[in-house]
């Protein structure tokens, strides 16, 4: 049996295969589908994330959504609480390089923003399964992010290659509500 540790190292080697030019191209069909979907343009403040390792990269749909006056937040990592604060940021030039060469925002009270108010959630991922459930890279910040706050859309971004038939979820995993790929919209 494959085990979540197994599947992982996988997915990220399929990741690592992709083109730069797929990348692109994908992240670019992703951002549309993003701006154009009704969750999106309902939402006044958006939880994005900086990309690494060859993850969706979302900044066209970041620069959608400054020009729509929506507010852009970004998760900052506190690895030795093992949670995600959440900050307003107003263009990229702000952001720092953070926990596990992670861009963030910089821990700003005044751009602090109350995780419970932001509607949309947008999450990368290792792997997602059509159940909604999502591999990650094995630090659970997400789920326990989206277990104690609970009122959010969350929403998967991936490509078609990162789809797999399951990620062996545990109990305190916690599923996404849809997924975007470059082709479609899944709701789970």
């Amino acid at each position: 049996m494959i085990t979540k540790k197994k599947l992982r190292a996988e997915m990220i080697l399929v990741r690592k295969q992709l083109s730069p030019q797929y990348i692109t191209q994908s992240s670019q069909q992703i951002s549309e589908k993003l701006v154009q979907s009704s969750f999106f343009i309902d939402a006044d403040v958006i939880l994005f994330y900086m990309a690494i390792r060859s993850e969706v990269d979302l900044r066209a749909a970041m620069k959608s959504a400054w020009q729509l006056g929506k507010q852009i937040a970004l998760p900052k990592v506190n690895p030795k609480e093992r949670t995600m604060n959440c900050y307003r940021i107003d263009s990229f030039s702000e952001l720092e390089l953070g926990s596990y060469g992670i861009v963030e925002p910089p821990s700003d009270p005044t751009k602090e923003i109350d995780p419970g108010t932001i509607p949309l959630v947008i999450v990368p991922g290792v792997a997602f399964d059509p159940l909604g459930f999502r591999l990650g890279y094995g630090g659970g910040y997400y789920d326990r992010f989206f277990s104690k706050y609970t009122s959010c859309i969350r929403v998967g971004v991936a490509y078609p290659e990162q789809i797999v038939a399951t990620v062996y979820p545990e109990s305190h995993d916690q599923p996404m509500h849809l997924i975007v790929t470059p082709q479609q919209i899944f709701n789970v």
